[in-house]
């Protein structure tokens, strides 16, 4: 996965708007059933995802974005309360909403103390950084994550 993020600013130089651009890869579905409209009531079941940002406004911003996409959020502000509930939870989160730019931990490391404990694939690892960086997603990959947001 990969992404933008645009930010407009008003005339007094504060953030006015944000535009978020993410860019998936449609898989076809197997073995999974299909519903007619209108025909179940069911409610597609949501993603636990972890979301770590040391940003409050980001944090919050992020974590209505993925609510709207029917995600269970738990959003902590520091990587060690990351690792925490990661650890809490063997295995209920599927997804992490790492930021990578964290005042006491980088998100790599914190990535690789996952990585050491857990698959490649569980759980998925997205990067967020707004790094103009050209090597980043490469220290990205090398780290264990499975995706980055710029």
């Amino acid at each position: 996965m990969q992404g933008n993020i645009w930010i407009s600013l008003n005339p007094l130089g504060f953030a006015q708007s944000m535009t978020l651009v993410l860019q998936f890869q449609i898989r076809p579905s197997y073995g999974r059933a299909t519903f007619a409209s209108g025909l179940s009531s069911e409610q597609p079941s949501s993603i636990r995802v972890i979301l770590a940002d040391d940003d409050a406004l980001n944090r919050t911003v992020t974590k209505k974005l993925l609510e709207k996409l029917v995600c269970e959020v738990t959003a902590v502000s520091s990587e060690f309360e990351c690792l925490s509930a990661l650890s809490s939870a063997e295995n209920s989160f599927r997804l992490l909403v790492l930021d990578i730019q964290m005042p006491e931990m980088d998100g790599f490391e914190v990535a690789t103390r996952i990585r050491k404990i857990r698959s490649r694939s569980w759980p998925l690892i997205i990067a967020v950084t707004s790094s103009a960086e050209d090597n980043v997603w490469e220290r990205c990959l090398q780290m264990g994550m499975n995706g980055m947001i710029r």
